[in-house]
């Protein structure tokens, strides 16, 4: 089994890697986090309310965001 990371970035938009729409709902069913918070379009990510404090997940710059979402989506 592969381990998750998780990233942020400050507009709240949650990903992880590797990079895949099974990633994304396994990080969100480990991390407890609502389906009606993923967006689909244009990248598969979650957003995250404020009132949700995820202290243990990276956070990274948007670009970077987007870049593991170019990445992955090229890789699956």
């Amino acid at each position: 089994m592969v381990e998750l990371k998780y990233f942020q970035d400050r507009q709240r938009h949650l990903v992880c890697a590797p990079y895949s729409r099974e990633n994304l709902h396994k990080m969100a069913d480990a991390l407890m986090i609502n389906r009606c918070w993923f967006h689909a379009k244009p990248y598969p990510h979650y957003d995250v309310p404020k009132t949700r404090d995820l202290f243990f997940v990276k956070m990274i710059s948007p670009r970077e965001i987007l870049k593991i979402c170019r990445e992955g989506s090229r890789n699956g």
